[in-house]
Protein backbone atom coordinates (compact mmCIF):
# COMPACT_ATOMS: atom_id res chain seq x y z
CA UNK A 1 0.00 0.00 0.00
CA UNK A 2 2.69 2.13 -0.27
CA UNK A 3 1.84 4.03 -3.23
CA UNK A 4 -1.76 4.94 -1.82
CA UNK A 5 0.35 6.17 1.46
CA UNK A 6 2.51 8.47 -0.89
CA UNK A 7 -0.55 9.23 -3.00
CA UNK A 8 -2.55 10.41 0.07
CA UNK A 9 0.56 12.04 2.06
CA UNK A 10 0.90 14.30 -1.65
CA UNK A 11 -3.24 15.40 -1.52
CA UNK A 12 -2.81 16.38 2.21
CA UNK A 13 -0.10 18.72 1.01
CA UNK A 14 -2.15 19.89 -1.25
CA UNK A 15 -4.40 20.21 1.16
CA UNK A 16 -2.52 22.26 3.40
CA UNK A 17 -1.07 25.32 0.46
CA UNK A 18 -4.53 25.88 -0.26
CA UNK A 19 -4.95 26.55 3.98
CA UNK A 20 -2.06 28.39 3.67
CA UNK A 21 -3.11 30.15 0.52
CA UNK A 22 -6.02 31.83 2.72
CA UNK A 23 -3.54 32.68 5.58
CA UNK A 24 -1.46 34.33 3.81
CA UNK A 25 -4.18 36.34 2.30
CA UNK A 26 -6.05 37.02 5.55
CA UNK A 27 -3.15 37.84 6.99
CA UNK A 28 -2.14 40.41 4.16
CA UNK A 29 0.96 38.24 3.76
CA UNK A 30 1.09 37.84 -0.27
CA UNK A 31 3.26 40.41 -0.79
CA UNK A 32 5.62 39.07 2.05
CA UNK A 33 8.33 38.28 -0.32
CA UNK A 34 7.96 41.09 -2.75
CA UNK A 35 7.15 40.96 -6.15
CA UNK A 36 9.84 38.75 -7.01
CA UNK A 37 9.70 35.13 -7.61
CA UNK A 38 10.80 32.61 -6.91
CA UNK A 39 13.25 34.89 -4.73
CA UNK A 40 11.53 36.24 -1.38
CA UNK A 41 13.07 40.35 -1.57
CA UNK A 42 15.70 39.04 -3.50
CA UNK A 43 17.26 36.53 -1.60
CA UNK A 44 17.03 32.88 -0.28
CA UNK A 45 15.71 33.41 2.87
CA UNK A 46 13.09 35.31 4.34
CA UNK A 47 13.61 38.37 7.07
CA UNK A 48 12.60 36.37 9.78
CA UNK A 49 11.94 39.23 11.67
CA UNK A 50 9.12 39.73 9.35
CA UNK A 51 6.00 37.32 9.75
CA UNK A 52 4.46 38.61 6.62
CA UNK A 53 7.62 37.72 5.08
CA UNK A 54 7.75 34.17 7.07
CA UNK A 55 3.84 33.51 6.21
CA UNK A 56 4.52 33.92 2.39
CA UNK A 57 7.57 32.02 2.31
CA UNK A 58 6.66 29.45 4.07
CA UNK A 59 3.57 29.14 1.40
CA UNK A 60 5.74 29.09 -1.45
CA UNK A 61 7.75 26.38 -0.05
CA UNK A 62 4.77 24.40 0.56
CA UNK A 63 3.70 24.50 -3.14
CA UNK A 64 7.24 23.26 -4.10
CA UNK A 65 6.74 20.27 -1.88
CA UNK A 66 3.38 19.75 -2.98
CA UNK A 67 4.46 20.23 -6.41
CA UNK A 68 7.29 17.75 -6.33
CA UNK A 69 5.15 15.09 -4.41
CA UNK A 70 2.19 15.22 -7.21
CA UNK A 71 4.54 15.10 -9.91
CA UNK A 72 6.08 11.80 -8.19
CA UNK A 73 2.58 10.17 -7.94
CA UNK A 74 1.16 11.14 -11.24
CA UNK A 75 4.29 9.41 -13.29
CA UNK A 76 3.95 6.68 -10.62
CA UNK A 77 -0.04 6.52 -11.10
CA UNK A 78 0.87 7.07 -15.08
CA UNK A 79 3.07 4.17 -15.87
CA UNK A 80 2.03 1.56 -12.90
CA UNK A 81 -1.68 1.59 -13.35
CA UNK A 82 -3.18 0.95 -16.36
CA UNK A 83 -6.55 2.86 -15.94
CA UNK A 84 -8.02 5.31 -18.38
CA UNK A 85 -9.62 6.66 -15.84
CA UNK A 86 -6.29 7.14 -13.32
CA UNK A 87 -4.57 8.97 -17.22
CA UNK A 88 -7.44 11.93 -16.90
CA UNK A 89 -6.70 11.99 -13.18
CA UNK A 90 -2.94 12.56 -13.57
CA UNK A 91 -3.96 15.38 -16.56
CA UNK A 92 -6.50 17.03 -14.45
CA UNK A 93 -3.35 17.30 -11.60
CA UNK A 94 -0.89 18.51 -13.56
CA UNK A 95 -3.16 21.05 -15.41
CA UNK A 96 -4.40 21.98 -12.32
CA UNK A 97 -1.29 22.51 -10.07
CA UNK A 98 0.51 24.34 -13.04
CA UNK A 99 -2.53 26.83 -13.16
CA UNK A 100 -2.21 27.01 -9.74
CA UNK A 101 1.58 27.83 -9.65
CA UNK A 102 0.99 30.29 -12.82
CA UNK A 103 -1.89 32.46 -11.10
CA UNK A 104 0.16 32.61 -7.86
CA UNK A 105 3.21 33.95 -9.86
CA UNK A 106 0.91 36.45 -11.21
CA UNK A 107 -0.67 37.50 -8.07
CA UNK A 108 2.91 38.87 -6.80
CA UNK A 109 3.95 40.14 -9.99
CA UNK A 110 0.93 41.69 -11.31
CA UNK A 111 -2.01 43.37 -9.86
CA UNK A 112 -5.02 41.09 -10.98
CA UNK A 113 -8.93 41.08 -11.06
CA UNK A 114 -10.83 40.24 -7.80
CA UNK A 115 -12.51 37.57 -10.72
CA UNK A 116 -9.12 36.01 -11.46
CA UNK A 117 -7.81 36.01 -8.42
CA UNK A 118 -11.22 34.18 -7.26
CA UNK A 119 -10.12 31.72 -9.88
CA UNK A 120 -7.06 31.05 -7.63
CA UNK A 121 -9.17 28.49 -5.23
CA UNK A 122 -10.97 27.15 -7.55
CA UNK A 123 -8.08 26.22 -9.68
CA UNK A 124 -6.12 24.58 -6.55
CA UNK A 125 -8.77 22.64 -6.02
CA UNK A 126 -8.98 20.66 -9.35
CA UNK A 127 -5.25 19.27 -8.31
CA UNK A 128 -6.43 18.43 -4.87
CA UNK A 129 -9.80 16.29 -5.91
CA UNK A 130 -7.63 14.48 -8.71
CA UNK A 131 -4.89 13.80 -6.18
CA UNK A 132 -7.88 12.13 -3.81
CA UNK A 133 -9.30 10.23 -6.84
CA UNK A 134 -5.67 9.14 -7.82
CA UNK A 135 -5.23 7.90 -4.08
CA UNK A 136 -8.98 5.87 -4.14
CA UNK A 137 -8.04 4.22 -7.25
CA UNK A 138 -4.74 3.15 -5.89
CA UNK A 139 -6.11 1.88 -3.05
CA UNK A 140 -8.71 -0.35 -5.17
CA UNK A 141 -5.62 -1.54 -7.49
CA UNK A 142 -3.46 -2.06 -4.22
CA UNK A 143 -6.60 -4.02 -2.62
CA UNK A 144 -7.20 -6.37 -5.87
CA UNK A 145 -10.85 -4.41 -6.09
CA UNK A 146 -10.80 -4.16 -9.85
CA UNK A 147 -14.52 -3.23 -10.62
CA UNK A 148 -17.48 -1.91 -8.89
CA UNK A 149 -21.00 -1.91 -9.53
CA UNK A 150 -21.40 0.94 -11.96
CA UNK A 151 -24.19 3.66 -11.57
CA UNK A 152 -27.19 4.73 -13.60
CA UNK A 153 -25.87 7.34 -16.16
CA UNK A 154 -28.85 9.92 -15.38
CA UNK A 155 -26.93 9.82 -11.75
CA UNK A 156 -23.47 10.21 -12.73
CA UNK A 157 -25.25 13.25 -14.97
CA UNK A 158 -26.69 14.21 -11.60
CA UNK A 159 -23.18 14.31 -9.45
CA UNK A 160 -21.76 16.05 -12.47
CA UNK A 161 -24.11 18.57 -12.22
CA UNK A 162 -23.85 18.89 -8.75
CA UNK A 163 -20.13 19.04 -9.01
CA UNK A 164 -20.41 21.85 -11.41
CA UNK A 165 -23.09 23.82 -9.39
CA UNK A 166 -20.59 23.48 -6.43
CA UNK A 167 -17.38 24.66 -7.91
CA UNK A 168 -19.86 27.44 -9.52
CA UNK A 169 -20.31 28.44 -5.63
CA UNK A 170 -16.73 27.79 -5.18
CA UNK A 171 -15.83 30.60 -7.24
CA UNK A 172 -18.42 33.10 -5.85
CA UNK A 173 -17.50 32.47 -2.43
CA UNK A 174 -14.20 33.32 -3.72
CA UNK A 175 -15.15 36.63 -5.06
CA UNK A 176 -16.61 37.33 -2.55
CA UNK A 177 -13.72 36.79 -0.14
CA UNK A 178 -11.53 39.16 -2.66
CA UNK A 179 -13.72 41.62 -2.94
CA UNK A 180 -14.50 41.71 0.99
CA UNK A 181 -18.38 41.84 0.64
CA UNK A 182 -18.37 39.12 3.28
CA UNK A 183 -17.68 41.73 5.75
CA UNK A 184 -21.25 43.25 5.56
CA UNK A 185 -23.19 40.35 6.12
CA UNK A 186 -24.94 40.42 9.35
CA UNK A 187 -27.34 37.33 10.71
CA UNK A 188 -28.38 33.31 10.11
CA UNK A 189 -29.70 32.29 8.75
CA UNK A 190 -31.16 34.91 6.92
CA UNK A 191 -29.63 38.39 5.82
CA UNK A 192 -30.24 41.44 8.57
CA UNK A 193 -28.32 44.10 7.08
CA UNK A 194 -29.97 47.00 4.77
CA UNK A 195 -29.34 47.39 1.24
CA UNK A 196 -29.03 51.14 2.02
CA UNK A 197 -26.20 50.02 4.55
CA UNK A 198 -24.50 47.27 2.79
CA UNK A 199 -25.08 48.55 -1.07
CA UNK A 200 -24.52 45.94 -3.59
CA UNK A 201 -22.32 43.52 -0.62
CA UNK A 202 -26.55 42.65 0.21
CA UNK A 203 -26.94 40.90 -3.09
CA UNK A 204 -24.18 39.25 -2.98
CA UNK A 205 -25.10 38.06 0.70
CA UNK A 206 -28.56 36.78 -1.25
CA UNK A 207 -26.59 34.75 -3.62
CA UNK A 208 -24.17 33.27 -1.63
CA UNK A 209 -26.47 32.09 0.36
CA UNK A 210 -28.66 30.98 -2.43
CA UNK A 211 -25.95 28.62 -3.29
CA UNK A 212 -25.86 27.46 0.49
CA UNK A 213 -29.10 26.13 0.75
CA UNK A 214 -29.36 24.68 -3.55
CA UNK A 215 -25.97 23.08 -2.48
CA UNK A 216 -27.56 21.33 0.63
CA UNK A 217 -30.50 20.04 -1.64
CA UNK A 218 -28.54 18.42 -3.75
CA UNK A 219 -26.27 16.88 -1.61
CA UNK A 220 -29.49 15.63 0.69
CA UNK A 221 -30.56 14.13 -3.33
CA UNK A 222 -27.74 12.58 -3.42
CA UNK A 223 -27.07 10.93 -0.37
CA UNK A 224 -31.63 9.56 -1.17
CA UNK A 225 -30.18 8.09 -3.70
CA UNK A 226 -27.07 6.49 -3.19
CA UNK A 227 -28.95 4.89 0.16
CA UNK A 228 -31.08 2.95 -2.11
CA UNK A 229 -27.78 1.36 -3.95
CA UNK A 230 -25.63 0.93 -0.71
CA UNK A 231 -26.21 -2.82 -0.90
CA UNK A 232 -23.42 -2.63 -3.99
CA UNK A 233 -21.65 0.80 -3.77
CA UNK A 234 -21.22 1.27 0.07
CA UNK A 235 -18.41 3.85 -0.87
CA UNK A 236 -20.81 5.99 -2.44
CA UNK A 237 -23.41 6.28 0.23
CA UNK A 238 -20.96 6.61 2.89
CA UNK A 239 -19.03 9.06 0.95
CA UNK A 240 -22.44 10.90 0.50
CA UNK A 241 -23.22 11.01 4.22
CA UNK A 242 -20.15 12.15 4.83
CA UNK A 243 -20.81 15.52 2.34
CA UNK A 244 -23.93 15.82 3.88
CA UNK A 245 -22.67 16.24 7.10
CA UNK A 246 -20.02 18.31 5.53
CA UNK A 247 -22.00 20.75 3.91
CA UNK A 248 -23.94 21.32 7.05
CA UNK A 249 -21.01 22.28 8.71
CA UNK A 250 -19.80 24.51 6.22
CA UNK A 251 -23.23 26.09 6.70
CA UNK A 252 -22.72 26.66 10.73
CA UNK A 253 -19.14 27.91 9.73
CA UNK A 254 -20.70 30.21 7.64
CA UNK A 255 -22.33 31.23 10.36
CA UNK A 256 -19.34 31.43 12.64
CA UNK A 257 -17.96 33.81 9.81
CA UNK A 258 -20.48 36.34 10.42
CA UNK A 259 -20.47 36.56 13.93
CA UNK A 260 -16.71 36.33 14.18
CA UNK A 261 -16.43 38.70 12.09
CA UNK A 262 -14.46 37.18 9.51
CA UNK A 263 -11.81 35.78 12.28
CA UNK A 264 -8.73 33.68 10.60
CA UNK A 265 -10.08 30.48 12.65
CA UNK A 266 -13.58 30.62 10.97
CA UNK A 267 -12.06 31.41 7.34
CA UNK A 268 -9.50 29.01 7.42
CA UNK A 269 -12.36 26.36 8.93
CA UNK A 270 -14.67 27.62 6.33
CA UNK A 271 -12.30 26.56 3.44
CA UNK A 272 -10.88 23.37 4.88
CA UNK A 273 -14.36 21.36 5.02
CA UNK A 274 -15.04 23.22 1.74
CA UNK A 275 -12.09 21.45 0.09
CA UNK A 276 -12.87 18.18 1.49
CA UNK A 277 -16.06 18.64 0.60
CA UNK A 278 -14.76 19.20 -3.34
CA UNK A 279 -12.71 16.12 -2.97
CA UNK A 280 -15.75 13.60 -1.94
CA UNK A 281 -17.93 14.94 -4.58
CA UNK A 282 -15.36 14.24 -7.27
CA UNK A 283 -14.84 10.50 -6.13
CA UNK A 284 -18.57 10.34 -6.41
CA UNK A 285 -18.87 11.83 -10.12
CA UNK A 286 -15.53 9.65 -10.59
CA UNK A 287 -16.41 6.71 -9.34
CA UNK A 288 -20.18 6.27 -10.12
CA UNK A 289 -19.13 5.23 -14.19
Amino acid sequence: MRYFWLSFIAAATLFLVNILGFVDTMTNSAMGCGRGYPLCNGSLFPNFSDYHSVIEYTHRLIVGLASILLFVVSAVAWFRYKSRKIKWLVLFAIIGILGESTLGALTVILTLSPMLLAAHLGIALISFSALVNIAYVIYLEESKIHQLEKMSPSFSLFSWFTFVFLYTAIYFGGYVAKTGSGGAFRGFPFPTERFADAGNAFWVDVTHRTFALCLIILFFITLWITRKFRGIRKDLYYISVINFIFILLQGLSGALLIYTHLSLGSVLLHVSILSLIVGGQSMICFQSK
